[in-house]
């Protein structure tokens, strides 16, 4: 009994599938739907508060950007270094 209520469930099921992929909106339909529920939403913080928040993304992106700079200096410092230690100091 359960074999044939699973023939007849996929059966059922995959008709449905058909049909939903048939009536499937086309993707300008669905990015402008989504687009016009986005300009439509209220903002999650007032103005004052988001040039605030701009001004801390900065910093912190401002920082990363420096930590990444002294990495790759002292990355690109030690092949100069092993060559110097090399190339410098009697054997």
């Amino acid at each position: 009994m359960g074999t044939t209520f699973a023939a007849h469930h996929g059966h059922h099921v995959s008709s449905r599938h058909d049909e939903a992929e048939s009536h499937k909106p086309s993707p300008v339909t669905v990015f402008l739907s989504d687009l016009l529920e986005d300009i439509q939403e209220t903002p999650l913080q007032a103005a004052e508060h988001a040039k605030h928040d701009m001004f801390k993304e900065h910093i912190n992106a401002m920082s990363i950007s420096y930590f990444a700079l002294i990495v790759l200096l002292i990355a690109g410092s030690v092949p100069l270094l092993g060559w110097a230690v090399q190339t410098l100091v009697p054997y």
